[in-house]
């Protein structure tokens, strides 16, 4: 018979804040990687610039989650509706919201910028379709905001997983797993086209990281040897794979989430005395907020560095200060939009949750 366990991995907050902080970063330097800054700048333009990896660490922890959730899910027998409606819940109404918020202030700034009204407001029905319903690169249109990228890929992974739920629903556990492995391998092997219209399926492999991270600790509480190692071996072979690819010239970067996802692993009998840190509160938090900061850093931060710049050129060390100001006014943003748009919204959602289950 299978033991309750917690999925739950309080850690996995603190990391989100790392990511979506490292990624905010790599945004505001923006096109100067190719300029020579101040020396304390470039010090700091270094560390930003793979902050773009801190996407590919929220696609392993979105695999650790999304799998907790389905556990969680079966646990309540609950079917892949009550998932995919849960799903849509969590991303679409903040994030709607957040691209609202986006249009007011680029109207509101455009002055300032000197910028046509104009330019931030198309007038293609695909555009505003494909914005609204995140399926930009299905209609060929340009994101609003450059992140939105990934969210296309977050909702890809929703679908594979609400088809893998399906499949075991009308099959059984092992070939919905299967099914999953096989996409895995399918995924690799497609790493290096880019995240365009297969953004899901190219970068299932690092959200597959996540998923086997989950299964081994959850075998693990369950004793169950065999499927802990399994699931061991394959973010291993993972590994071993991408290293093959990169060695015979096919670029991915898929060991970067192989490696974050051994560290998860590793680090869970740690979890509870690491997340007490009173020093790493403040990082849970960031955490908490990083799907408002991730939404609304580019914009933010954006005006303030384009508007700093008519009157700091990048070579003075005060543009560092302006990019300081700029992170600021991102983070205080999105502090505020996180308490009184995305925090009730999840309150809701809960709520709602706990009731239709």
């Amino acid at each position: 018979m299978m033991k309750i366990w917690n999925p739950q991995y309080q850690m996995l907050d603190h990391w989100r804040g790392i990511a979506a902080l490292w990624v905010m970063l790599f945004h505001g330097f923006g096109t100067t990687y190719d300029e020579a800054l101040s020396p304390l700048a470039e010090g700091l333009k270094a560390i930003a610039a793979p902050g773009w990896l801190g996407v590919h660490l929220f696609f392993v922890i979105s695999g650790y989650c999304i799998t907790a959730s389905v556990y969680n899910l079966r646990l309540k027998q609950g079917n892949t509706w009550d998932f995919l409606q849960n799903r849509f819940w969590r991303l679409f109404p903040i994030y709607w919201l957040a691209l609202l918020a986006t249009l007011i202030l680029n109207i509101i700034s455009s002055p300032f910028n000197n910028v046509p009204i104009g330019n931030f407001i198309s007038t293609s029905w695909q555009w505003w379709l494909g914005n609204i319903l995140l399926i930009q690169p299905y209609l060929g249109v340009s994101y609003y905001v450059i992140v939105y990228w990934s969210l296309v890929v977050e909702i890809g992974f929703y679908l594979i997983v609400a088809i893998l739920l399906f499949t075991e629903s009308c099959t059984n556990t092992k070939t919905a797993v299967f099914i999953g492995l096989t996409l895995g391998v399918i995924s690799i092997l497609l790493g290096g086209t880019g995240f365009t219209q297969i953004g899901a399926l190219a970068a299932w492999s690092e959200f597959l990281c996540g998923a086997l991270a989950f299964a081994a600790l959850f075998a693990q509480s369950q004793n169950r040897v065999y499927i802990h190692y399994f699931a061991i071996g394959s973010i291993l072979i993972l590994g071993a794979v991408s290293l093959g690819m990169n060695f015979i010239g096919v670029g991915n970067w898929l060991w970067f989430s192989v490696l974050f996802a051994l560290g998860l692993y590793l680090l869970y009998k740690l979890d509870k005395p690491l997340a007490d840190m009173k020093i790493l509160h403040w990082l849970k938090f960031t955490g908490l907020m990083s799907y408002s900061l991730y939404l609304l850093h580019v914009p933010l931060q954006g005006r303030v560095i384009n508007l700093g710049s008519r009157f700091i050129s990048e070579e003075d060390p005060l543009f560092l200060l302006l990019q300081v100001l700029g992170w600021a006014v991102a983070i205080i943003g999105s502090c505020l939009f996180y308490r009184f748009v995305e925090k009730p919204i999840n309150d809701w959602r809960y709520r709602r949750r706990s009731v239709s289950l």
